[in-house]
């Protein structure tokens, strides 16, 4: 239909008001599994250090004489570690007018940038301590650098051909980047290897942290022909489930929960790795934890940063395992 000569449209009007939601959406989530899955401690320098030690094998043939004397074996020293702490922080300036001007959502841009900078600072350090990083004390011009998970793990590694463990070095007090090997699909073997390494190890392996593609091929264990199958009984009234995703794995050395994380699938980098994970072998080492710092005023304009200082610590690296090297974003990548 035309529409009639002279009719007043939106296009012609100037008076008509804008239609702001009064919100701001944020897609990006806010959590970080790893930091909230293990313990965290004060630490009161900038290189915390502690000690690990094993218990010998069993010896079946423990049996002496009667009268026999007593003879003593060598005492071995325990293991010294260390990692270095790390300082990450985020800054942001606002000036006074858009401070004090009336805006959409949040009235306050600095309690709005405070949220969202806190969460981001959170992710970087999720991220930063499942990197494959080797350690790094620093200098006056150079970043101290805390060695990340991949870095300790040398006893219970399931490994792609070609790549190398990495490990603290007790030369140099340093833990070394592991080496990457060739990309392959997880496979339930894989898994069933790294808990019963973790176990044999001493290790109470409880979680499998991945990223959430690697969480998808876990999924689909359930169609191998050693996996007892799940069923859901479905009354007449309602509809039947399709059950197309696991959440536990009960091994035969305890009950496993599948944690997907999505700070994994940020890059093929942490993707590529599937860690077995006993909470208590491992712990986030607070030297300062996340504060706020006002700088001093250089402008019409308030400077914030967020600021913290922590590292790793890995107990007794044993206790973990790693299914490395997996193709951790898509089926080849």
């Amino acid at each position: 239909m035309a529409i009639a000569t002279n009719t007043y449209l939106t296009f012609n009007s100037k008076r008509n008001r804008e239609e702001f939601a009064n919100a701001i959406y944020m897609i990006t989530p806010e959590d970080t599994p790893f930091v909230s899955m293990i313990g965290r401690e004060s630490v009161e320098s900038t290189h915390p250090e502690w000690q690990t030690d094993t218990l010998v094998a069993p010896n079946v043939n423990n049996a002496v004489p009667q009268g026999d004397e007593f003879t003593y074996g060598a005492i071995t020293a325990t293991t010294r570690l260390g990692n270095y702490t790390q300082i990450s922080r985020k800054e942001y300036i606002i000036s006074r007018t858009q401070e004090k001007t009336l805006k959409a959502g949040p009235q306050s841009e600095l309690g709005r940038q405070r949220r969202k900078k806190g969460t981001e600072l959170r992710k970087d350090m999720e991220a930063i301590l499942l990197s494959n990083q080797a350690s790094l004390p620093g200098n006056s011009t150079t970043a101290p650098l805390l060695g990340g998970l991949p870095s300790f793990i040398t006893t219970n590694v399931n490994r792609g051909a070609t790549g190398a463990n990495g490990g603290f070095n007790q030369g140099t007090g340093l833990t070394v980047a592991a080496t990457n090997g060739t990309q392959r699909a997880f496979s339930k073997a894989i898994l069933d290897s790294i808990i019963i390494s973790a176990f044999t190890s001493g290790g109470t392996p409880r979680a499998l942290m991945v990223s959430p593609y690697v969480k998808t091929v876990f999924s689909t264990f359930m169609s191998d022909p050693s996996v007892a199958p799940q069923r859901m009984t479905t009354s007449n009234s309602k509809q039947a489930t399709i059950v197309g995703a696991a959440d536990t794995y009960l091994s035969d050395f305890g009950t496993i929960d599948v944690v997907p994380n999505r700070v994994m699938g940020a890059s093929a980098a942490l993707a590529r790795n599937a860690y077995m994970i006993d909470p208590e072998m491992v712990s986030l080492g607070v030297f300062d934890d996340i504060k706020e710092v006002t700088p001093a005023v250089t402008g019409d304009a308030t400077k914030k940063v967020l600021i913290t200082e922590y590292t790793l610590k890995v107990a007794n690296e044993a206790g973990i395992s790693v299914a490395a090297d997996l193709f951790g974003l898509t089926s080849t990548t």
